[in-house]
């Protein structure tokens, strides 16, 4: 194409009206008021996500409940006040009845309690049997020995054997929490104040529980627990001599117990206190290699889960000995109602361990949360202890 001084012209002119058309528009002016809208913007807050951790829920129930003096119809205001018109704890306590003794606090939201309590309290960690007691009572059917049979000559009579069986009778025992907060606490929404009304309340049910499935007598309307049940023939001294060699040896023996016994060891696991667990981890071989430090830090000895608490004590015996449960929790049976009931009360008094302590003086409100369950044993021989250990680092 020959290139004219007008095709040149109008080639640079169509350039430049592309040029001018790719650019941005010139700013525009911003007025006042747009000012404040962005800075407005600026100051607010992100929205914050939903907390839905566990037992939070019930926290709240208990909040409300203070706060309503344990009236469901002031709670639920209370709720409705603070949480919104429609949140899930003000549906729970429209729905809520007073009875004798406190509010129920509906499955749902006490299941979290319990689901958290098997993570704190080592028992239900080891996993024992859970069954429904919704009622204040239950029975089991448990074999106590087996039918049997024999080798018979030519025209012998066949001996007629049984299965011999019992029952395990569970009735509620009541668990009562007694957990005094701030006022000052309680009136302003916080997420600290549920998480530190969840945690205490999961801490004093668990410790107490604990203690009561391992060692309670039965008596004083507690249950009975594991060491009340174990047969004599299931528990042993360990070897005053403290050594790898000996502690091996009541290791085997505990195992050999319940294998004599027909255990089924379906759930088998180890429960002893924190003294022990330290001592086992560092005990050496005459190599100088660690005997069982690296299986513990797995969580396991001699091939079953362990656990430990200082709910089994240290000053037994010449106060310096302690205990070792080895259980198979298949055979441990937990019957519980799978609800808690809720009191609240700002004028009560409570123990603190050494004195009355009046909460309507402090400005304090006591949260009463009971809880309804009982222990029983399948079979009794599922139980080893073994006494008098004195395996000190």
């Amino acid at each position: 194409m020959k290139l004219t001084k007008e095709s040149i012209a109008a080639l640079a002119k169509e350039i430049a009206t592309e040029v001018m058309a790719s650019r941005e528009p010139a700013p525009q002016s911003v007025g006042f008021d747009d000012m404040v809208k962005a800075m407005s913007q600026l100051r607010a807050p992100a929205p914050q996500p939903e907390r839905n951790e566990k037992g939070l829920g019930f926290a709240r129930f208990l909040r409300a409940m203070a706060s309503g003096k344990g009236d469901p119809e002031r709670a639920a205001k209370y709720a409705n006040k603070l949480w919104g018109a429609d949140n899930e704890i003000t549906k729970i306590l429209q729905a809520s009845d007073d009875s004798a003794g406190g509010v129920f606090a509906p499955t749902g939201i006490s299941s979290e309690v319990i689901e958290l309590l098997q993570e704190r309290a080592v028992f239900r960690a080891m996993g024992p049997t859970i069954v429904p007691m919704p009622t204040g009572s239950l029975q089991i059917p448990k074999i106590t020995g087996g039918a049997t049979a024999s080798y018979i000559g030519e025209t012998q009579n066949i001996a007629i054997t049984e299965q011999t069986t019992g029952m395990i009778n569970l009735t509620w025992k009541k668990l009562a929490a007694m957990i005094p907060i701030s006022n000052d606490f309680l009136r302003y929404e916080s997420y600290g104040a549920d998480s530190m009304i969840r945690n205490d309340t999961v801490a004093a049910l668990a410790t107490r529980e604990d203690l009561a499935f391992m060692r309670g007598d039965g008596t004083e309307h507690t249950p009975k627990g594991m060491l009340h049940y174990v047969p004599s023939a299931n528990t042993f001294d360990a070897n005053a001599t403290v050594n790898l060699a000996n502690v091996t040896s009541d290791v085997a023996d505990a195992l050999l117990r319940l294998r004599n016994a027909h255990c089924r060891m379906l759930k088998v696991g180890w429960l002893w206190n924190p003294r022990t667990t330290m001592w086992l981890k560092q005990i050496r071989d005459t190599n100088g290699n660690f005997a069982f430090k690296d299986e513990m830090d797995r969580g396991m000895f001699w091939g079953f889960p362990y656990l430990d608490t200082t709910n089994i004590p240290i000053n037994l015996g010449g106060g310096t000995e302690s205990e070792i449960y080895l259980v198979d929790y298949a055979d441990m049976i937990l019957g519980e109602a799978g609800q808690l009931m809720v009191d609240t009360s700002t004028e009560a008094s409570y123990w603190d361990g050494s004195a009355l302590q009046s909460a309507y003086s402090k400005d304090l409100t006591l949260m009463r949360v009971i809880a309804h369950h009982d222990l029983g044993v399948r079979h009794d021989a599922s139980i080893v202890v073994i006494t008098a250990v004195k395996w000190i680092p």
